[in-house]
């Protein structure tokens, strides 16, 4: 699967991944040189497994490297969906996108720092 990943990455516009998902992609070799975010829990795995090579960054949502698109979460999945939404086809399609999903995030908790 790794090899996989490896070969189509260089056919695609995008590569993204949500959670610790950028793992398998660190994995297959496709983030040396790149900056990239997972899951809080997974941060401190990912920068160990990934060394210097790699950047991980934490306390934020999504991050964009060139052809890399890397989200920390579920819900920092859907942010990321829409940002690649808007990119692709217009910020507009993204807003309908996003108003169509009812996607107007207010948890009922917040959390603690």
């Amino acid at each position: 699967m790794l090899e996989f990943l490896l070969k189509k990455a260089s056919e695609c516009e995008w590569v993204t991944s949500v959670c610790t998902g950028s793992g398998v992609l660190e994995a297959a070799g496709l983030t040396p040189g790149k900056r990239i975010t997972t899951h809080w829990v997974y941060v401190p795995t990912q920068r160990e497994e990934a060394g210097e090579a790699t950047t991980v960054l934490e306390n934020v949502r999504y991050v964009r490297d060139g052809w890399l698109l890397t989200a920390a979460g579920v819900s920092a999945g859907i942010d990321m969906a829409l940002w690649l939404t808007g990119d692709l086809f217009g910020v507009e399609h993204a807003r309908s996108t996003q108003k169509a999903m009812e996607y107007d995030p207010a948890p009922p908790y917040t959390v603690a720092a």
